[in-house]
């Protein structure tokens, strides 16, 4: 079977990279003019007998796919077929609109090569067992050709060994979860969103030096007790360990609580002078709401920055929370990209400022991106060109901060999204409007300083 893929796929794939993808969309489309590049790497055939450098300490062990592997697999003519899992119930469901606002924008650009990009996609209630099952009968059923955007550090981790086994991109999890930066053991698998070892060390320096009253600051916090949270809690721990705060009280909960109203008024009862908030979903909506007339300064995740999913539903309790906002908002409405983006969902009947249909609509943005790249590169759109243009990129997104760049280099650089900037939440001045974030300092970017998770800087 080995030669018929040979036969099969070598006319297919070639090594050699282009420097700059080539552009794609209307001018009305968001997001299109700017695409990805990639670094040369070479020339010559792809030999399915050997594994295949596609980045510094980035390789496809090609040998290991299986035997009927079809790098087009999930391309025709006419469609490019993605898919995802996601929580539309559950405790975060805020995010489960987060597929039809990719859908909204897929559904207005410009084709790829003449290809629709086709996104299907199931509920799995942020369980990760569920999530497996999903992506299981996804690869037996849909056959897509990349699985995107999948919701959750542990729905993630419950799918990585099974899409690596199959040989099937894993791009852009919903979760900051450092592991995704790991292309040297996972080099089919990357995160999408700020990691959260970095965000963690982003509040750790914020709070030494803006809060501690002349002195070293108290914290508290509340974290999610899985993988998720406890990167969170891991870095405000070692800042403490390394004299920067003092950690005072710290609560977990079960992911699946329904509430956590008592964990946060016990750290509101504390002695702090900083609440920190390492979890998403549901709880980062209640913990507002809980701690509003709590006398400490609050900072949420970023998981939780989208103004019409979390801070909307219990305003004006977020007056005046703290997130490390690493991308534009639906609320910024003053912003050139953003009105773009806002249009597209309203045409299809989303409202952006509800839920998480901008979220979507953001991520839909940069895969255009890297499948506009990829169907560029020798051999066209295939598996091993996406891969190849995911761990050599160099662009920008229209709905990234000022500043910010989106990159990798394989190990040397293996997280895309590294800037953040700090904001605070500024509640409508009229019930039922939409609130906005007015931002303190400047733009913090750790671009390219963080290595991989096997090989940190």
């Amino acid at each position: 079977m080995r030669t018929t893929r040979l036969r099969l796929i070598t006319a297919l794939i070639a090594v050699s990279l282009v420097a700059t993808a080539c552009g794609g969309g209307s001018d009305e489309n968001a997001g299109t003019a700017d695409e990805p590049g990639a670094a040369a790497q070479g020339g010559g055939e792809v030999n399915l007998d050997e594994p295949l450098e596609i980045a510094p300490g980035t390789t496809l062990d090609l040998p290991n796919c299986p035997a009927d592997w079809d790098p087009k697999q999930g391309v025709t003519d006419s469609e490019i077929t993605l898919y995802m899992s996601l929580p539309e119930s559950g405790p975060v469901a805020a995010l489960g609109t987060t597929d039809d606002g990719m859908r909204a924008y897929f559904d207005q650009m410009e084709p790829i090569d003449g290809k629709k990009v086709v996104l299907k996609s199931a509920d799995d209630a942020y369980d990760p067992a569920r999530t497996l099952a999903n992506a299981k009968e996804a690869l037996d059923t849909v056959k897509p050709f990349a699985m995107v955007n999948m919701v959750g550090t542990p729905n993630n981790l419950a799918i990585r060994d099974t899409l690596q086994e199959a040989c099937m991109p894993q791009l852009f999890n919903l979760t900051g979860f450092p592991v995704w930066g790991d292309p040297k053991n996972h080099p089919w698998t990357i995160g999408g969103i700020l990691a959260l070892n970095t965000e963690a060390n982003l509040w750790c320096n914020y709070i030494a030096e803006n809060l501690g009253k002349g002195g070293k600051a108290k914290v508290a916090g509340l974290f999610m007790d899985n993988d998720f949270g406890k990167t969170y809690r891991q870095g405000i721990e070692k800042c403490a360990e390394d004299g920067k705060i003092e950690l005072v009280k710290v609560v977990t909960h079960d992911p699946a609580a329904p509430d956590v109203t008592s964990q946060t008024t016990t750290l509101a009862a504390s002695d702090a002078d900083v609440i920190v908030l390492g979890t998403t979903g549901a709880p980062c909506s209640q913990s507002m709401a809980a701690l509003a007339n709590a006398r400490q300064e609050k900072i949420l995740s970023y998981n939780c920055q989208s103004v019409p999913a979390y801070f909307k539903p219990v305003d004006p309790a977020g007056k005046g929370v703290l997130v490390a906002v690493a991308g534009k908002d639906s609320s910024m409405t003053d912003d050139p990209e953003v009105q773009k983006v806002n249009k597209i969902l309203q045409d299809k009947g989303h409202d952006p400022q509800q839920g998480s249909y901008f979220t979507g609509a953001t991520y839909a943005i940069l895969l255009e991106k890297v499948l506009r790249a990829a169907a560029a590169e020798e051999g066209g759109l295939n598996r091993v060109n996406v891969m190849k243009v995911v761990w050599n990129a160099d662009f920008t997104h229209p709905l990234s901060l000022d500043g910010a760049t989106y990159k990798t280099d394989g190990t040397n650089d293996a997280y895309m999204p590294e800037a953040a900037r700090f904001a605070r939440y500024v509640p409508p001045a009229q019930k039922g409007g939409t609130g906005k974030y007015e931002f303190i300092g400047e733009l913090l970017n750790s671009e390219g300083q963080t290595g991989s998770i096997s090989d940190p800087k």
